[in-house]
């Protein structure tokens, strides 16, 4: 279990500083001006850095750490080994042994030395926030490790999706184009055969021979440019796969501080060993694609040869061809477009074959792909039911799969923009209870009758939807738009009897907090720094909620809090106070030690003076 053991300051508005921290609960209490918030920042940028930092707290950094103040913590980690990590303003941190030997580690991304540190702004932003990210964080941060193998894998799958739609937008764009010249050609049987019998010369049928023959050519030599690029794709593909596969950091099973090293590092060798021959296979693609390439060239020589005879003959053919008959000219070009057309819908019907083998790939790739998400929902569905187990029974934690549509929300708010219609809100809400595939299939489709039937939008203003969605929306994107999960943190608000739990983005301020504690305090191990976090919050929540969490968990992790209320170190039986105070210009510690200790602060500072705090009793004794 981590512990922060030592905190110093040099310099900045609380200089020369320097506390030693217990395990268990810590209370930092004294009047407003006094340094409180500052401490807590300057531990965050101690151990954090200012990576995401709002522009408040660099501001506050800034000013009250300056150019040449350094922060110093000492931490003890697993093993009770001892780190100390040392930051100026605006310079990177410096980790050392206990010896002094320097570590190469990158602080800032907050897994060597992890603490979580939240004041009340941002506890309430979380608890606001009943739709985004910031909640799912919550819980994705505590499984980052299973998290991020799932999130590989997605990748990959994406990956192949993302390929696959390519390929279907190239071959859907060549149908265009095949089904565009097929219209053109459309009368080309019926005039043929209104044509009169007419007695061909040999000149003529030679020619017209010989100008299908140059069709043919330029056909030739464009399936084999095909060919070359297919294979080129199709060998960066296995060859890119295969690579990822016997990357060095693709098996990584090892933890340097476990007793099983051993065994492990034995079986990622072994398994290193195993994937060996993947090696081989890509070598043995590379060479094989080669020689197809070499092939492929040699063939591209001898038939551009063959070509330029035939284009020769050609060109003799044409100087006989020209005392051919209009009548002959007109059906010799008619049977070159005859030919042609032929040809094409010959190219449209195989293409529409492979268009079609596409998308029944994407639908395997597609299902393998949300299998592989509905993965993420259970990691945090185990995750919420962990939590749920430590934070109590007056804090409700639930993972609604697929209910946040923030993301498609917008998809479709963009899709939208140029309908010209009225009530987008009423439209939008309407789209929304189809699913993305199911929208993506109807703008696929483009088939305003079917539209109108599933949506009732009237057939008019059916039509301008659609016109706008196929204008701004790529259905194969929009299929695979994330519908994430959606976290419930709830609060029973109900005092006695049957519980009433609401979420926390309907509670008031204070109870906002209440509901968020119990949960940041349960989630993980390592310390915490919460600043402040009852500015908002009743008296009656913070006895019933938020004490008995920190007294349930204190033993298990060190936090470190920011208050102005007495119940919390009292009640919760602060293992050290320090009280901070200011002459107006440098923060200082008045003094530090437990609840006994610094019971005149305490009385002072958080129940308002011996005076106040006697005459309560006597009020509260009066209505027994």
């Amino acid at each position: 279990m981590w512990q922060l053991e030592i905190l110093e300051i040099n310099g900045g508005f609380l200089p020369g500083l320097k506390l030693k921290l217990p395990p268990g609960l810590t209370c930092i209490i004294g009047p407003r001006g006094s340094g409180k918030s500052t401490l807590a920042e300057l531990i965050r940028f101690a151990l954090l850095g200012t990576a995401g930092s709002t522009k408040a707290r660099t501001e506050l950094l800034q000013a009250n750490l300056g150019q040449s103040g350094l922060v110093s913590t000492t931490v003890i980690g697993p093993g009770s080994q001892r780190y100390v990590a040392s930051r100026a303003y605006k310079q990177p941190a410096f980790v050392a042994t206990e010896d002094g030997r320097a570590i190469d580690v990158d602080l800032d991304r907050g897994t060597f030395l992890p603490l979580d540190v939240f004041n009340s702004s941002e506890i309430e932003a979380i608890a606001d926030e009943d739709l985004g990210d910031k909640r799912r964080a919550l819980l994705d941060a505590l499984r980052s490790d299973d998290l991020h193998a799932i999130q590989v894998s997605l990748g990959s799958h994406r990956r192949v999706l993302e390929a696959n739609a390519d390929n279907i937008r190239s071959a859907r764009r060549q149908l265009h184009g095949l089904t565009e010249r097929i219209e053109e050609l459309a009368g080309v049987r019926a005039r043929l055969s209104a044509l009169s019998p007419t007695k061909e010369d040999t000149a003529a049928t030679e020619y017209a021979n010989e100008v299908r023959q140059q069709q043919a050519n330029a056909q030739e030599l464009a399936n084999l440019e095909t060919f070359r690029s297919e294979l080129a794709s199709k060998r960066e593909i296995l060859t890119s796969l295969l690579g990822e596969m016997v990357e060095q950091n693709f098996v990584e099973l090892v933890d340097e501080r476990s007793p099983n090293k051993t065994m492990l590092e034995r079986a990622e060798g072994q398994i290193r060993k195993a994937l060996q021959p993947l090696n081989i296979a890509r070598d043995d693609i590379g060479r094989a694609v080669e020689l197809a390439e070499k092939i492929l060239g040699g063939t591209e020589r001898q038939l551009k040869t063959v070509h330029n005879d035939q284009a020769v003959r050609l060109a003799k053919l044409s100087e006989k061809a020209q005392a051919a008959s209009a009548a002959i000219r007109e059906r010799t070009i008619l049977e070159q477009h005859l030919h042609e057309l032929a040809e094409l819908e010959a190219s449209r019907l195989k293409l529409s074959t492979r268009i079609d083998q596409l998308l029944e790939e994407r639908k395997a790739a597609k299902g393998a792909y949300l299998s592989e998400r509905e993965n993420v929902s259970a990691l945090r569905q185990d995750v919420a039911e962990q939590l749920q187990r430590e934070t109590g029974t007056k804090v409700r934690i639930r993972v609604m799969r697929n209910a946040d549509d923030l993301a498609y929300r917008q998809n479709l708010l963009d899709g939208l923009k140029g309908a010209r219609v009225r009530n987008h809100d009423e439209i939008l809400d309407s789209l929304l209870r189809l699913r993305p595939e199911e929208l993506a299939q109807l703008i696929d489709r483009g088939d305003v009758t079917l539209f109108d039937e599933q949506m009732s939008f009237g057939s008019e203003r059916a039509g301008k939807i659609m016109s706008a969605l196929r204008e701004n929306i790529d259905p194969l994107a929009l299929e695979l738009t994330t519908i994430e999960d959606r976290v419930l943190i709830e609060l029973n608000v109900s005092p006695e009897g049957e519980p009433h739990f609401r979420d926390a983005a309907e509670l008031s301020q204070g109870q906002k907090c209440t509901a968020l504690l119990p949960l940041l305090l349960a989630r993980r191990d390592n310390p915490i720094v919460i600043d402040q976090p009852e500015d908002n919050l009743d008296n009656h929540f913070i006895y019933e909620t938020i004490v008995d969490a920190i007294s349930r968990l204190k033993s298990r992790r060190q936090m470190i809090l920011i208050t102005h209320n007495a119940n919390i170190p009292v009640l919760a039986e602060a293992e050290l106070v320090v009280v901070l105070n200011s002459d107006g210009k440098i923060g200082f510690i008045e003094k530090a030690g437990n609840i006994d200790e610094c019971r005149d602060e305490i009385i002072d500072l958080l129940e308002g003076g011996e005076k106040a705090f006697a005459l309560r009793s006597k009020r509260y004794a009066r209505r027994k």
